[in-house]
Formats: C-alpha cells, structure tokens, sequence
C-alpha cells in the first residue's frame, strides 16, 4: 500500500506541470473567469471588476463586507482567478546590482537577500521583482525589489480565501509604471487543477491502454503481413524477368527474321554517331551541316585548327576514314576557317562498335 500511495504521489507531481500550462491556457481563453480587486485609499475599501469587458466596478467597504457575516467578495471570488493590485505608497522598493551572468538565477537571489532588502522579517513580507535597467557595457544588471508588508491585505486575502478562489495574484505598481507581481503566488482550494490533472491522467491511461493494445494484436496481423509481402516480392520479381527480357536482344525465329535482325544490328546508329561527334569534336570546333548516307559521316563547319579536328576524330576510338573534303576556307582573313570532313562512324544499332 506504501508503493501505491508513493507511486500515485510521484505521477501527480510528474503531471502537475503539464495540468498547470493546460489550465492556466483555459483561463487565458475565458476572461470573464478573472477578478480584479484594486484597494482603494487606506485600504478599508475596495474596487472589483469581473473579467467582463462591459461590467462596471463595485466598491465595497471590508468593514461593511462583514457586517452581515457573510462577505461579498468572498461571494464574488469563489472558483476564479482573483488579480488584487495594492497601493504604491503601501511597497518598499529596493535597488539590486547584479552581474548580467546572475540574469539566470535572479529569483534565487532576490530571495537570498530579502533579509537584507526589507527592515520586515521575510516570512511577514510578500516581494516580487523586474528588470529595471540592463548596461551591456559594464554588464551590470539593476533590479528594482517590490516588498509588501503581509499584515496590510491579511483581511482581504482572509476574504478570498473564505470564497474558496482558483488563484490569487498580488500586484503591485512598479517603478515607471510597470507592474510587478508578488511572491508567492498564492493558489486556493479551488485552484489544484483537479478538472485538467483528471483530463490528461484520462488520456495517459488511453493511451497505455492503446499501447498495450498494439502489442496485442500485432502477433495476430504478423501473419497476414507476411503473407502479403510474400505477395508482392512473388509480383515484383515477375516484373523484373519482364523487365530483363525487354532489355535482351531480340533474337528472330526464322531466317529471315534472323538477317533482319542482323541488318538492324549491323547499321549505323545516327543518334549514336550524333553523341560521338559531340564528345569528339575539340572546343574550338562546330558543326553546321551533318549528313549520314551509307554509313559515311560528312560534317560541315568552322574551326580555327583543322588538323586538330582531324586528329580528335580520328584518335577518339569512335570514328575510322576521317578525311579532308576539299579546301578549307578562311573569310575576311580572320581565325576561322570552313571545313568538310568525312568520317565512318563505328558505332551500330545493336551498341556495339564495328
């Protein structure tokens, strides 16, 4: 019984953090939950806001509140999110340097030294901070310290709490305006996130049940699988003969078949002595005219250096016979000059070189 209560109080640590983001993101979707409580004056009276964008303020005096033994704000707060914003004049602010590298551990350190900061023991005072100025030059780092005396809204939080409230935030005008929450943050009875810790242990127990259901049932799929695969390798490799025998040279039943064949094989393949011309041709050669007739191939075209045309073709393994047709012709006495030449391409239908 010990390892079970143990275990149940380690799983609802572990999920209280996811349960918290989830909540505090169903809050931020439903305003109307919030409260706004402002002390007014010296603190005997108090403005509260609904987080109804049209709702007007209520004032309430604490001693009229409870007067009739039954408070309003306790009414008011119950279930929500409370915002109590206190007076400036009521917070001591302090002044803190720090080394910008300390920017990482700064609650640690305001919490350290609060003993320091307020003339009010630590455990009577509520605090909180900001960054007030940050000099990258000298990285220094200032903070300004917010500290509230507890006794000054002892009463009104004594209210909240009676109303059983969600959360509640102290907040308190900083310097330049800026507000500054206090520590701790206090969460009410109603504020465990019990609706969101049940939401996700429901769908971890889903989804350890649909676990365990996968490994049940994969055994029994495993042999429809295999036999599926089997299947498809029987398919693919039937497609691969297919595919070998297109590629394989066609062989002709009859004799005629047979010299066709032969004749097909044995021509001149165009586009293979295309692709040999271009891969033999030097760079400082083109071809404007190309013409295959009886497996002799006549290029025309200009180039500054004719003979090494002829020996690129020549030496290339791809093209035997290569001759001079004519005279080459210079024009305008510049460095390019026509030529015509005749070669026999080598390569056949079949791949093969002659």
């Amino acid at each position: 019984m010990g390892a079970a209560a143990t275990m149940a109080q380690r799983f609802d640590g572990w999920i209280d953090g996811p349960a918290t983001l989830l909540a505090e993101m169903a809050r931020a979707g439903r305003p109307g939950r919030t409260v706004a409580i402002a002390l007014v004056g010296d603190g005997s009276s108090v403005s509260v806001r609904s987080g109804q964008a049209k709702a007007a303020p209520v004032t309430l005096s604490l001693e009229a509140d409870a007067a009739d033994g039954r408070s309003r704000i306790a009414a008011l707060v119950e279930g929500k999110s409370v915002s109590i914003t206190v007076p400036a004049a009521w917070t001591i602010e302090r002044r803190l340097d720090l080394p910008l590298e300390a920017a990482s551990h700064v609650d640690g350190i305001v919490a350290s030294r609060l003993s320091a900061l307020s003339p009010i023991p630590p455990a009577e005072v509520l605090f909180g901070h900001h960054v007030a100025e940050v000099d990258r030059t000298a990285r220094k780092l200032r903070l300004a310290v917010s500290i509230l005396p507890r006794a000054r809204i002892a009463e009104l939080l004594d209210r909240v709490a009676a109303g059983k409230a969600r959360e509640v935030e102290i907040v308190a005008p900083g310097s330049g305006g800026k507000p500054v929450v206090l520590m701790p943050r206090r969460m009410g009875s109603a504020g465990r996130n019990h609706a969101a810790k049940v939401l996700l242990t429901g769908i971890v127990a889903l989804s350890a049940v649909a676990a365990l259901c996968a490994l049940a049932v994969r055994p029994v799929l495993g042999s429809g699988l295999a036999a599926e695969r089997a299947r498809l390798e029987l398919r693919a490799d039937v497609a691969r003969r297919k595919i070998s025998d297109a590629t394989l040279p066609a062989n002709g039943a009859t004799l005629p078949e047979q010299a066709a064949l032969a004749m097909k094989n044995e021509a001149v393949s165009a586009l293979g002595a295309l692709d040999d011309l271009a891969a033999a041709l030097p760079l400082h050669a083109h071809a404007s005219e190309i013409l295959l007739s009886e497996g002799l191939l006549r290029v025309s075209g200009r180039t500054t250096d004719l003979p090494d045309v002829l020996t690129s073709l020549e030496s290339s393994g791809r093209f035997v016979q290569t001759r001079q047709v004519g005279a080459a012709t210079r024009e305008d006495d510049g460095p390019l000059s026509d030529f015509v030449v005749e070669t026999r391409p080598l390569i056949r239908t079949g791949g093969d070189l002659k």
